[in-house]
């Protein structure tokens, strides 16, 4: 049977306030899927669309812990997709996923409670390096119909990815070459940070670390983020870091969203909530 465009399908029976609508078809393949959280009597609601880790070939939209509850809260709508994974979601095929998503909700959320002029982006582990690559590279966006400028903000929680030619020397070469291949060309495409610069309309960022795997802090995940914050902030670019290595990789992701989260929760939300005013 041929699915119905995913929002064709999901508003009407969305009618009931704080409702959930999963496995939200936005393209033919069994990944291509979304979930959406509706807060009570959204009306023009700011949009948070997630975006999972675990590595590019594992992690499912379900995985979302606090999230959903905390932006509804707010009167957010927040959205977590699932993308193509290794080997079906080599780059480009994922991040171009997550631009045909992003697509799809801007054309469509502003007839059903949210608005088209207030998209952000956030994802952990691999799922931020795909919120910052979507973010800073045109190409899939373009490739979707769409620009950079359907994108309000970024939250980036914890990735090392954002210059992957700089990871070929490292202990986690065989890691990035089983993820991304040895090509170049291909690394440096799927390299947020070699495609930041002034004019294309680039988000601003909130980037945030942890101290990785282990218990010591891993100096490689601390490197990346201030790189890539520096490269932000020299193209004129707004851009925050947060060192949260008072926590692991796995526990800033499940730590957003808790009240007494004041390092990274608090700030996303001092963050977010100037970039969220209506115009």
């Amino acid at each position: 049977m041929r699915a119905i465009p995913y929002f064709l399908a999901l508003f009407p029976l969305l009618a009931q306030a704080g409702t959930v609508k999963t496995d939200v078809a936005y393209g033919d393949h069994p990944l291509q899927k979304l979930d959406v959280y509706l807060p009570d009597s959204p009306a023009k609601a700011p949009v948070m669309v997630y975006i999972h880790g675990g590595g590019w070939a594992k992690g499912d939209k379900a995985a979302v812990g606090l999230k959903p509850a905390s932006f509804n809260g707010k009167g957010w709508i927040f959205v977590s997709v699932n993308y193509r994974l290794l080997p079906e979601g080599k780059h480009p095929a994922n991040v171009n996923d997550v631009a045909i998503a992003l697509a799809k909700i801007h054309d469509e959320v502003a007839g059903h409670g949210g608005d088209p002029e207030r998209i952000f982006v956030m994802g952990h582990s691999a799922g931020a390096h795909l919120a910052a690559l979507v973010a800073t590279n045109p190409k899939p966006l373009e490739k979707a119909g769409k620009s950079l400028k359907i994108l309000k903000g970024v939250i980036s929680l914890d990735t090392n990815a954002y210059d992957l030619p700089t990871l070929v020397g490292t202990a986690m070469k065989p890691f990035y070459d089983s993820v991304f291949g040895t090509d170049p060309e291909l690394l440096k495409d799927a390299s947020p940070q070699l495609h930041v610069a002034a004019g294309k309309g680039i988000p601003p960022f909130l980037i945030c670390y942890s101290r990785g795997m282990g218990r010591k802090a891993e100096p490689v995940r601390s490197g990346a983020a201030e790189t890539f914050h520096a490269a932000l902030a020299k193209e004129g670019i707004p851009s925050s870091i947060i060192d949260a290595s008072d926590r692991n990789h796995g526990e800033i992701n499940q730590w957003f969203g808790r009240e007494d989260d004041l390092k990274v929760t608090a700030k996303a939300w001092e963050f977010l909530d100037p970039l969220a005013k209506a115009e």
